[in-house]
C-alpha cells in the first residue's frame, strides 16, 4: 500500500507546533537568565515578603516553568512526530492540548508581564495548529480515513 501524501494543511500545523515547541524550550531559559527580573516582580505583587521568601518565589518560578515547559516541548515533539499518521486521536490530543496552552497563557499573562509580547503570538500559534487539523476538508478526509 503506498502510503498517503500528508496535506498542506497538516504539514503547517506540524511546522507550527514545532516553532509552539520552541517557544516551550526557549520560555525557561529565558526565565531562569532573568530570574532577577522575576524576583523584583514577586517582591512588588508581594510586598510582605521578604528578601529570601521573594528569592525562594523566584527559584520556585523558574523550577516549575521548566518542568511546565519541558512536558509541553516533548507533547509538541510528540504531536510534530504522529499527527503525520493521520491517527484521530492525534488530533484530539493536538486539539485539546493545544487549546489548554491558550487557556495557561492567560494565566502567564497575569501572573508575570515578561511574556506579554510573545503569549498573544503563541496563542494565535496554537489556535491555528487547531483550526488547520479540523477545518479544511484535506486535513478532515486524511484524519477520517486513518
Amino acid at each position: 500500500m503506498a502510503p498517503r501524501s500528508l496535506p498542506k494543511p497538516v504539514q503547517s500545523a506540524r511546522a507550527l507546533l514545532a516553532l509552539v515547541g520552541l517557544g516551550h524550550l526557549v520560555v525557561p531559559v529565558v526565565m531562569g537568565a532573568r530570574e532577577d527580573t522575576l524576583r523584583d516582580q514577586i517582591a512588588a505583587q508581594q510586598p510582605d515578603f521578604d528578601t529570601a521568601e521573594a528569592a525562594r518565589s523566584a527559584d520556585i518560578a523558574v523550577l516549575s516553568g521548566a518542568v511546565f515547559h519541558g512536558l509541553l516541548l516533548v507533547l509538541c515533539l510528540l504531536l510534530v512526530a504522529k499527527l503525520a499518521t493521520g491517527r484521530p486521536w492525534t488530533r484530539r490530543l493536538a486539539t485539546v492540548s493545544q487549546l489548554l496552552s491558550v487557556v495557561f497563557g492567560f494565566f502567564s499573562w497575569s501572573s508575570s508581564p515578561m511574556f506579554h509580547a510573545v503569549i498573544p503570538v503563541a496563542a494565535a500559534a496554537q489556535l491555528a495548529v487547531v483550526g488547520l487539523v479540523w477545518l479544511p476538508r484535506p486535513s478532515r478526509d486524511f484524519f477520517a480515513t486513518s
